[in-house]
């Protein structure tokens, strides 16, 4: 479709400046059923199975699938309350501090900070779908990209190139590319930086050296000619290494290496 040229062209600049490892990802929180195009894959129904909202994160960056994903696919207790699919009530509430004391938490009062810090999503949303941005089949809330610290670094600066100031976010370890990576950057319309916890990484695949840049579709364009200008200016990735030097050694192990080296290193002092 014609409206979704232009999200296709923001992936392939991601593509072609950040140089991610896997798809980015478009992610779109749909209400109805008939916003769901026809060749997503359902976790229930296509792939028989029950999982995680992180899984589906994998998959789709990985294999290149479109995913929808609603209430009957998720087994995640935690995922499921965030996206309001089951109430926050008394007995989810207990039940999460219950998981997080002597795991996450030394204690209930400990545990009930992480309360004040959650985003929940607002109730009426069926669920998402998740296409890869250079090939997307939904128009996108949000934009997901699973990098490393140098390729998130050159997204903070593109944004802070068109914004300036400092970029904050917030780190719990968990909950990440569902919660933090999806509902607050949708929420509060602010690109987010996202430290994956143990569930994207045990379940959802993440690699030890991946983190997560998650941006809101408002903010999409603003970035991506942030990307652009600052890669025009000598911002680059791969970072290119300075080179110009002359190898040397310490003073102390120099005589050593030059013994060693066999005739490999020339001497700048026949002296030495």
């Amino acid at each position: 479709m014609e409206e979704l040229t232009q999200y296709k062209v923001y992936g392939e600049k991601i593509e072609k400046y950040i140089r991610p490892g896997s798809f980015p990802l478009a992610i779109k929180l749909i209400k109805e059923e008939e916003e769901i195009p026809k060749e997503a894959k359902r976790p229930k129904k296509d792939l028989k199975l029950q999982n995680f909202v992180c899984q589906d994160f994998r998959m789709a960056r990985s294999y290149g699938w479109t995913i929808a994903v609603t209430e009957e696919d998720i087994v995640c207790k935690l995922a499921r309350v965030v996206y309001s699919w089951d109430e926050l009530n008394e007995t989810t509430v207990n039940w999460g501090h219950q998981f997080n004391i002597g795991l996450y938490s030394k204690d209930l009062q400990t545990s009930q900070k992480l309360d004040e810090c959650l985003y929940i999503l607002p109730k009426g949303y069926l669920g998402l779908v998740i296409s890869p941005l250079t090939r997307t089949k939904i128009e996108p809330d949000v934009v997901q990209v699973y990098c490393n610290p140098a390729q998130a670094m050159r997204f903070i600066q593109s944004y802070l190139y068109m914004k300036g100031g400092v970029m904050t976010f917030s780190a719990a370890g968990r909950i990440g590319s569902c919660h933090e990576g999806v509902i607050k950057p949708f929420l509060t319309k602010e690109p987010q930086l996202i430290i994956l916890g143990n569930g994207d990484r045990v379940w959802g695949g993440a690699e030890d050296n991946e983190i997560l840049f998650s941006i809101p579709e408002p903010k999409l364009g603003f970035i991506i000619e942030g990307l652009e200008s600052t890669h025009k200016a000598g911002l680059r990735y791969p970072i290119p290494k300075y080179m110009n030097y002359t190898p040397g050694f310490q003073t102390n192990f120099k005589k050593t290496a030059h013994h060693r080296a066999g005739g490999t290193i020339l001497k700048d002092n026949q002296n030495d």
